[in-house]
């Protein structure tokens, strides 16, 4: 019996059954090293909706093309083999999903370094290379590759612009698939036409946004970075103290518990945190319940208190990174420092200054940020995606070990933890963002009554000084506000600005250096303490938001509301 030869698909079968095939292969390469690093977040869930969405395309093809075959009596002729040449000028397609990437690394240049750079951009390139390049020439055996081409291009755009996708968005580990599938699809289709009918016009306007884009954000940071002296210079508190020696010398501990505030403002949320306060008090704290920070985020809060000034000298992690003004004036006094911290975030990127500290560099800024890429979101926690190098219990553990070293020399140490920190920060509130914040205060009310009662057993007579170094972000979006100035409340401010402030003073004579407005202030008042010299208040700083960004232009003057629904009133109503 003589057999009839088998039937193919004709070419024009393959040019619909080949690219989601193709579509899916791209989604299973990224979801595999998504899931092998650990890296769930926007991307990952985008291209598992993505990957469900292809398959199902995929299945209807198939079925599709096998109905059409069966209605066609006439043998199915052999696929030829497609040849096609690679051009150099295909490599101007890799510059469309790296422009997001140079944005990102110039806005980041603080902390990464020019070599850190060139990897992260070579590997983003390499990267795009696989799904634009490699991908489609291995399978322009069966078809013309153009379509497959427009498909790398749309994949690996989308997977590098989620990031600010995510931002705008204010999406929080999961984005909205109708959203990402229609930009995946734009994009696709305007490859796709422009491959085959205006090539040249492609590779135009690449590179052309790549140029303008990437000129534009070199020179906004080029002009930001020339404005900072790695100077000293003009330091109100330097010359108010060099030269002149102490009174006394006690340790100083600084503890810092991240987006911590004050009890009016907890009361806000529907939080009563008093129980907390009465137990700082009875161990011998004096509250600043009015405290407020010029600045609305870490660095630029901590930056200012360590150096009395809103200058941050060349690098904007210079200061917390143990290199401060407030850490020089003590080693010139024969203190040793130390700093503590629960990630290496505090001097990512710049070196690290304490004579002792924790937990070293752990996290390099290229993984940090090609992980925030490749999740689709600049997540604040980004230490805490995939695999976590310092765990809470080493962190405890260590900045607990510091304290008692300290204790037995002349030392200042700076302890910032990460509890109850703030909210996740996408610009839009989870549905129980608030009842999260209780649970990780009542975390961090634990470990500063711990850090406390080691302190005070170890240490009777230090200056320790526990604080927050801005609010949660509970109210509104969570984040900085997009509302007109004309909403922005009393609270709003507090949820951002405020800052809890505690201090235990070794003597009673305190009362005469304390003046306190802004957080800023607690090392002139610290000094003005040890030196027994009021003039050293002198180097405060001026008590006013300067750049109210976080809510909305509301700021705040000497403890005055400055424009939104209370303006003119005080930013605190409780009794002091």
């Amino acid at each position: 019996m003589i057999s009839k030869p088998a039937k193919t698909i004709r070419p024009s079968s393959l040019n619909f059954i080949v690219p989601p095939i193709v579509l899916l292969l791209y989604c299973v390469i990224f979801l595999f090293f998504s899931s092998r690093f650990s890296l769930q977040g926007v991307n990952y869930f985008f291209v598992t909706g993505l990957q469900e969405f292809t398959l199902l395309l995929t299945i209807a093809i198939w079925l599709l093309s096998g109905l059409i075959s069966r209605s066609d009596n006439r043998d199915g002729a052999r696929f030829r083999h497609l040849t096609r040449k690679f051009y150099l000028e295909d490599l101007f397609l890799l510059l469309l999903p790296l422009t997001p990437v140079i944005q990102y690394i110039l806005n980041n240049k603080e902390i990464l370094s020019s070599t850190d750079s060139l990897y992260l951009a070579v590997f983003s390139a390499l990267f795009a290379g696989i799904f634009i390049l490699a991908i489609p020439a291995l399978f322009g055996i069966l078809m013309p590759n153009r379509i497959l081409i427009a498909l790398g291009l749309a994949f690996t755009i989308t997977i590098t612009n989620m990031a600010s996708i995510s931002n705008y968005y204010n999406w929080f580990e999961k984005g909205v698939l109708w959203i990402q599938l229609l930009f995946f699809s734009v994009v696709f289709l305007m490859a796709w036409i422009l491959l085959l009918n205006a090539k040249w016009l492609l590779h135009a306007f690449i590179i052309i946004n790549f140029v303008v884009n990437s000129s534009i954000q070199f020179q906004s940071q080029s002009v930001v970075a020339a404005s900072q002296s790695p100077l000293f210079e003009g330091n109100k508190l330097l010359p108010l103290v060099e030269g002149k020696n102490p009174e006394f010398s006690p340790n100083i501990y600084l503890l810092i518990y991240d987006a911590y505030v004050p009890n009016e403002t907890m009361l806000g949320y529907g939080i009563d945190n008093s129980a907390q306060e009465e137990f700082l008090t009875t161990q011998g704290f004096i509250l600043y319940p009015h405290t407020y920070s010029v600045g609305a985020a870490t660095i630029p809060t901590m930056n200012s208190v360590l150096n009395a000034t809103a200058e941050y000298y060349g690098n904007e992690r210079r200061a917390v990174s143990g290199d401060g003004v407030t850490q020089k004036l003590l080693r010139d006094i024969g203190y040793e420092t130390y700093g503590a911290f629960w990630s290496d975030y505090f001097f990512s990127g710049y070196e690290e200054n304490y004579d002792y500290s924790f937990p070293g560099d752990v996290t390099p800024p290229l993984a940090r940020l090609s992980k925030a890429i490749f999740l689709g979101e600049f997540r604040f926690d980004i230490e805490n995606v995939g695999y976590q190098e310092v765990t809470r219990d080493q962190f405890i553990e260590a900045k607990r070990d510091f304290f008692k070293e300290v204790a037995s020399t002349q030392g200042f140490i700076y302890m910032h933890t990460d509890v109850p920190t703030h909210s996740q920060n996408s610009g839009a509130c989870l549905p129980n963002e608030t009842e999260l914040f209780e649970e990780r205060l009542e975390t961090a009310n634990i470990e500063m009554r711990q850090d406390v009662d080691l302190i005070l057993k170890e240490d009777p007579q230090a200056i320790v000084i526990i604080a927050g170094d801005h609010g949660p972000y509970l109210t509104k979006n969570c984040y900085e506000t997009t509302d007109d100035i004309s909403e922005i409340t009393r609270l709003d401010i507090q949820d951002r600005h405020g800052t809890f402030l505690a201090v235990r003073w070794p003597t009673g004579d305190y009362v005469a250096y304390d003046d306190i407005t802004v957080l800023q202030d607690v090392f002139p008042a610290v000094f003005a303490y040890l030196y027994k010299d009021v003039t050293i208040l002198e180097a405060k700083i001026e008590p006013l938001i300067t750049a109210p960004y976080a809510t909305s232009g509301a700021a705040v003057d000497d403890g005055i509301i400055v424009g939104g629904m209370d303006d003119g009133e005080p930013l605190f109503l409780s009794d002091e």
